[in-house]
């Protein structure tokens, strides 16, 4: 028997068979069915008709479709169809691709063994796509073959139209005297102009109206595939064995027969190179299959990307291919009567989570061409590996967005939860933000339930924010697919509760967990104020899972902290009686999980974040940079600097005398004590609320 795998075998030799089979109109194998493998059919390709019909299916036939093995399976290789008496009543099967695949032009092969047996019908045939709407015979009807046992070693093709069906004219017939003995090619090809009908490979009946109408030509849309045995009926029954007026004229020691189709195949026009496969797939994934366009005389050659290795298919149309670890680009070369055509396909790499917090985005390097604003004016920057972003809405209405691309589609199977760190100070009291995950086809998260990031805290330092999605993800219409998540949007400012507003908004990393951490959130909004027995710290609890608070105390900002006190859960107030306004404070909430981020930084000054250290530090100005001596520091006369020392590249500290002076700004002169090296060197200083370093080049030697 003649299979699939021999095709592809004989793609570099002569035609063979395969030469005449097709005209040079249609010479791309765009699709086909070889019927490997053993049971059930492909339900990627094939559904059933079932049950009895309208009046037998139109044709007063006696079977009833079932999609049972006993009626339709695959066996050796080939598709089965088996009609059945049992107890007087007969069961067959109807296959057809009737929503799965279909074709408009081009030329359809079946090879077939025919079931005999007088009063039995097979048929290899094609419907309209648009049966659904215009009905029959408006879709149009292809009989590729019909076959009744009654005339014996005789094939039919048949057109049904409006202006011919039923008892249609526009019949051809041909010989095959071992039709049910042997396979033979059955094929039609189809253009715009004409349909001819062959049996293996010879032309015995052209249907080409010399007036193309809806009447005469409903062969313009696409049409799907049919194969079917009926019993009996208008066209199957003998008439000198029927009965009670019925079209049940079938011999009576017949129980079973069968047609075996060995393949399905449709070629069409050679237009251009196409390659098909998964443009996403799981790191090290087995077995993947890429296809080109299959023509025969042609030769192939693959490349793959680093780490993709060949399994089979080299010098084929069609390779499998084990993938590495990286997203690469399949390229497929092909030769063909002396042209070269040449086509690639982009696969990605999935990203797959592992551990307990896998990260997606950490701003390093800055992504800046996968982030696409829209719907407002944004500033987007990299700030200490972080994005910035300053932003002006004027309309809430318009959904102002960013829209954050991944470099790798995201498999959240198992990790439904986002976490992002972000900050803000709030100034204009109108940020508002929501998270939202795209999937590949465009699906959107939402409905009732949305990452809002409620509520917000304020307290200019980073605070991680959590969500789960699984109630979101799905299979069904509309849901989200978790496996090809693509793209992250983050709304600000929106819809009809978004406010017009012009504020910075800071995030720092983007991760997926398993599952929302057992760990409390951090305490927030922590401030110190003088009281009559020592300093009050306040803070904001916005965890209801803590077991308790610890209170930490440092002499600066950013020095070494001490654990000063252990207090109950929904505590929110300490009295340190040993605080000065010089002390400053952290508050850690704990539970048996473990403890959570600290807080922000209190002080009697205020509240100490990083965004007030960097507009502290831009208010700071070093001259001469590069210094050519000593240098000096001139900072507003408001800000009180306590204290000013140099380090070396290696950290080390480098001895200096500080004076003061009033040049208009407070200006500190600063001077080595000692000799040091040339190069880059950092000044440390130090105010009431803050500790903040910046840089300091020397070009030569000081005294």
């Amino acid at each position: 028997m003649q299979k699939f795998y021999f095709l592809i075998f004989f793609l570099c030799l002569p035609w063979g068979f395969q030469a005449a089979a097709q005209t040079p109109t249609f010479n791309e194998l765009v699709w086909s069915d070889e019927f490997e493998g053993e049971g059930a059919i492909d339900p990627t390709w094939w559904n059933f008709d079932l049950g009895n019909g309208d009046n037998g299916w139109g044709n007063r036939e006696l079977q009833t479709y079932t999609n049972k093995l006993d009626n339709v399976r695959r066996s050796g290789g080939n598709l089965v169809i088996e009609a059945k008496k049992q107890n007087g009543t007969w069961t067959s099967a109807r296959v057809k691709t009737q929503g799965k695949f279909k074709f408009t032009y081009g030329r359809v092969e079946f090879r077939a063994k025919l079931a005999p047996g007088v009063g039995t019908w097979p048929a290899l045939w094609m419907l309209g796509e648009k049966i659904t709407t215009l009905g029959w015979p408006a879709s149009g009807e292809i009989d590729v073959m019909e076959y009744i046992d009654r005339k014996p070693g005789v094939v039919q093709c048949a057109l049904h139209t409006p202006s011919s069906h039923g008892n249609t004219q526009h019949v051809g017939v041909t010989p095959v005297p071992d039709a049910t003995t042997a396979f033979h090619v059955y094929a039609a090809e189809w253009t715009q102009n004409e349909i001819k009908f062959f049996v293996d490979n010879t032309l015995y009946y052209t249907y080409a109206p010399a007036v193309k109408n809806p009447s005469t030509w409903p062969f313009h849309d696409d049409f799907f595939l049919i194969m079917n045995i009926a019993v009996g009926g208008n066209m199957g029954s003998e008439p000198t064995l029927e009965t009670g007026g019925l079209k049940n004229g079938i011999d009576p020691n017949l129980t079973s027969t069968r047609m075996e189709v060995d393949y399905v195949r449709v070629y069409q026009q050679f237009k251009s190179l196409t390659l098909t496969g998964p443009s996403v797939v799981k790191p090290s994934a087995q077995n993947l299959t890429f296809k080109a366009s299959r023509l025969a005389n042609a030769t192939y050659t693959w490349t793959l990307p680093t780490g993709a290795t060949l399994v089979s298919g080299q010098n084929s149309p069609e390779v499998v291919v084990n993938w590495g670890t990286k997203s690469g680009q399949v390229k497929v070369q092909m030769q063909h009567n002396g042209q070269t055509y040449t086509q690639t396909l982009d696969v990605k790499t999935k990203l797959v989570p592992s551990g307990n917090s896998f990260l997606i985005e950490g701003f390093t390097p800055f992504p800046d061409t996968r982030l696409t604003p829209s719907g407002g004016t944004f500033e987007m920057s990299q700030h200490q590996d972080a994005l910035r972003l300053r932003y002006n809405i004027t309309a809430p209405a318009n959904l102002p967005q960013v829209v954050y691309a991944l470099e790798s589609p995201l498999d959240m199977t198992g990790y439904p939860v986002l976490a992002a760190a972000v900050k803000t100070q709030n100034k204009s009291r109108t940020v508002a933000l929501r998270l939202d995950l795209m999937d590949a086809a465009g699906r959107v998260t939402g409905g009732n339930q949305v990452f809002n990031l409620s509520p917000l805290i304020d307290d200019g330092e980073f605070y991680t924010y959590y969500f789960n999605y699984q109630p979101q993800f799905g299979t069904g219409n509309g849901q989200v697919d978790q496996t090809t998540i693509e793209k992250i949007r983050l709304l600000v400012n929106y819809g009809l509760l978004g406010s017009p507003g012009q504020d910075s908004v800071w995030l720092d990393d983007l991760r997926v967990l398993p599952a929302l951490p057992a760990t409390p959130n951090r305490a927030s909004h922590v401030a110190a104020s003088m009281a009559a027995s020592g300093v009050q710290v306040d803070w904001r609890d916005n965890a209801a899972n803590e077991q308790g608070f610890r209170v930490f105390r440092a002499s600066q900002s950013h020095g070494e902290y001490t654990q000063i006190a252990s207090l109950a859960a929904n505590t929110r107030t300490f009295i340190d009686a040993a605080g000065t306004r010089e002390s400053f404070y952290k508050v850690q909430a704990y539970n048996a999980a473990g403890p959570a981020a600290f807080s922000n930084i209190g002080t009697v000054a205020g509240i100490i974040n990083g965004t007030q250290e960097e507009r502290l530090a831009q208010q700071v100005l070093f001259y001469p940079n590069p210094a050519l001596g000593k240098f000096f520091i001139a900072f507003p006369a408001g800000l009180n600097v306590k204290a000013v020392r140099l380090f070396n590249a290696a950290g080390q500290e480098v001895p200096v005398a500080v004076s003061w002076r009033q040049l208009g700004k407070t200006t500190a002169e600063v001077q080595p004590a000692a000799t040091v090296a040339g190069g880059l060197y950092l000044c440390q200083i130090q105010t009431e609320t803050a500790l903040f370093t910046k840089r300091i080049l020397f070009q030569r030697q000081l005294l």
